[in-house]
């Protein structure tokens, strides 16, 4: 994951993965009384509304120090921590171990799976949404129609994200030990009010790629690519920009 997460940005701009968040959240019917590790916290909004549901020890991780600020800042109830989700350090503490919109910003999730499985107890379950296989995948063809004329700047380049399969993802859980493990694709329609906020969304979770452009030249890539995407995936009648997303839900039982 990358350390240049720009907290701030990320409160204003994250709008679809909270939202996908609670979803998340009702399908576990919490009973009131878990102790709950959050992988990949962010601004620590969802991590706040974990421990309002709960009695429990409510733990959030995040990889940017600048996330951990921030949330540690906005929200007193849980406890925040700098940490790589591939090197958890746990030991059967939570009753349930969540994720929403973090996983796909990882490349071992073998590692990531080991330290799951060592964080939660006897019995404890987890519950896992991420970016999978064919996720904006517009997005990337819109890019791919712009980078031609800024090509030298993305040379040696490569996409931070990895998007399983559940066919892949399956694999991978075979040899880690769960009790139950299920992994499967779901469509998400990211729904942005406007051509503003999907810039914004993109500036705050595409910063990857927009930081390889030289600072003079990325509000030209910037507009160029939205141009692209707004070709390839028109706004629809009340101007609002569609995303068609893929996520991968994996769910584990220990």
């Amino acid at each position: 994951m990358s350390k240049k997460w720009k907290a701030s940005d990320y409160a204003s701009n994250s709008k679809g993965q909270a939202v996908w968040a609670q979803e998340l959240i009702e399908k576990m019917e919490l009973k009131g009384d878990e102790s709950i590790l959050d992988i990949g916290c962010g601004d620590g909004k969802i991590t706040d509304a974990l421990s309002q549901l709960t009695n429990g020890e409510v733990v959030g991780i995040d990889f940017s120090s600048d996330m951990v600020a921030y949330a540690k800042a906005a929200f007193s109830k849980p406890t925040f921590m700098q940490m790589d989700a591939q090197a958890l350090s746990f030991h059967e503490r939570f009753d349930v171990v969540f994720s929403n919109a973090a996983l796909h910003w990882v490349k071992d999730h073998k590692a990531v799976l080991l330290g799951i499985y060592k964080a939660l107890k006897p019995n404890g379950r987890a519950i896992l949404q991420m970016g999978g296989e064919g996720n904006a995948q517009k997005v990337f063809e819109a890019f791919e129609q712009v980078k031609p004329q800024y090509a030298d700047y993305f040379e040696g380049f490569t996409s931070p994200y990895t998007f399983h399969s559940d066919k892949t993802y399956e694999a991978i859980l075979r040899d880690m030990g769960f009790k139950t493990h299920h992994a499967s694709l779901v469509f998400k329609d990211m729904v942005h009010e406007g051509v503003k906020a999907f810039q914004g969304w993109l500036e705050t979770t595409w910063f990857p790629f927009i930081e390889c452009v030289p600072s003079d030249k990325r509000t030209a890539f910037m507009e160029a690519w939205i141009r692209a995407y707004c070709t390839i995936c028109p706004l629809d009648d009340e101007g609002k920009v569609h995303v068609a997303m893929m996520r991968l839900q994996v769910e584990l039982s220990k």
